[in-house]
């Protein structure tokens, strides 16, 4: 699984890098493409069109790229891509474009679906677009299809929150899929998610909520909780605020995932948060846990390493929230570097609105959430 990592400021760059790495006879059959919003994308798709790998595009709240050639980065308002030469017999690519009725459930159950049509034993990695896209039952129509390894992240804009997309060599999307499946049987995948916020005080009971809304917590409008517990006088800086002070959920099943609010209905006195919330869950407000939320990132892939010591990575896909890179500010980088460390492979990723990071065990959307996942051709 040979890759080339290429990153440049300008969409006329990034094109004849591409071209003069396939002029010097590296032959790509997949390429993971992402870039700032700030770029004319349907200009990079047309540019891209003529090329025989697949394109699997997004744009981001940041960029990450890391190789012993080019060392480690994270930055803005770039474009990097990761030309990768891996057995076009073990991939599977599928572009989606969602109606806005349209079910997202049903849309993760069809991808499921596909993927397994595809191959006997798939993972999937996937990217969505769009502000209002619901990635909580996206994902959970997927693993519904009994699908176990599903990563990947929601795309960004550079903290705009205006208009995020998606997109392949010839076509994109601001409410969209990008889907690539791997044969489990080619290809290795694992998986890590590191956290790092810690709940602080008291637990709460969710009385009342529906999806990614929470109107009530211990019977007392939502709203309220987050005011009284943050001493907040102003709710109309709740999401900002929360965005350091996420929600820890437990739900019934134990699991525990993080929720960063993404509006209030003042209307209503509920909060809206960036993934689901389950009623009757216990929840508690949490906080970063200082540079230590930096140690998790390379705690989650050292550990999921050893679950298999005879796996040796070839290459990495990072998906960290941007709300990490908000809460770190320079110091983002190093988490980077430390997951870089751990991998010992070459990594792309970028800042994500949402994580997509499941396994077994284990939930499939995030907030506030670092997703790695590892690849590793096997042997033929």
């Amino acid at each position: 699984m040979k890759n080339i990592i290429i990153d440049a400021y300008s969409i006329e760059t990034l094109l004849k890098k591409i071209d003069t790495t396939i002029e010097k006879g590296f032959n790509p059959s997949l390429a993971f493409i992402y870039s700032s919003a700030k770029h004319n994308i349907k200009k990079l798709v047309v540019g891209l069109e003529h090329h025989s790998f697949i394109v699997m595009g997004a744009t981001t709240a940041g960029e990450i790229f890391a190789d012993e050639k080019l060392g480690v980065h994270e930055v803005d308002e770039t474009i990097v891509v990761m030309l990768i030469e891996i057995n076009p017999l073990a991939i599977a690519f599928k572009f989606s474009s969602l109606e806005n009725d349209e079910s997202y459930f049903k849309m993760g159950n069809s991808i499921g679906k596909w993927a397994k049509n595809q191959f006997k034993n798939p993972a999937i990695i996937t990217i969505t677009s769009g502000l209002t896209f619901d990635n909580d039952a996206y994902t959970q129509g997927i693993i519904n299809q009994d699908i176990e390894y599903i990563f990947g992240g929601s795309a960004g804009d550079d903290m705009a929150l205006r208009e995020t997309f998606i997109f392949s060599k010839d076509n994109f999307s601001n409410h969209g899929i990008v889907s690539l499946t791997i044969d489990r049987d080619k290809i290795n995948i694992v998986g890590s998610r590191a956290f790092g916020w810690v709940g602080i005080g008291k637990e709460r009971i969710v009385t009342r909520a529906e999806q990614n809304i929470v109107y009530e917590v211990d019977g007392k409008p939502a709203i309220e909780f987050y005011k009284d517990y943050l001493d907040i006088s102003d709710k109309e800086s709740i999401p900002l605020i929360g965005i350091e002070y996420p929600l820890e959920v437990t739900m019934k099943s134990g699991l525990v995932v993080y929720r960063a609010v993404l509006g209030i209905d003042e209307a209503k006195q509920a909060l809206i948060f960036a993934g689901h919330v389950e009623e009757k869950s216990k929840v508690r407000i949490s906080a970063p846990q200082g540079e230590a939320i930096i140690k998790h990132v390379g705690d989650s892939i050292n550990n999921s390493l050893k679950e298999d010591l005879n796996f040796k990575p070839q290459l990495g896909l990072v998906f960290p929230c941007c709300s990490r890179k908000q809460v770190l500010g320079n110091l983002a980088v190093k988490e980077i570097e430390l997951a870089y460390k751990e991998a010992k492979v070459p990594l792309i990723g970028f800042y994500a609105y949402g994580e997509i990071g499941a396994y077994p065990g284990g939930y499939a959307f995030h907030n506030e959430t670092f997703v790695t996942a590892l690849l590793s051709e096997k042997e033929k």
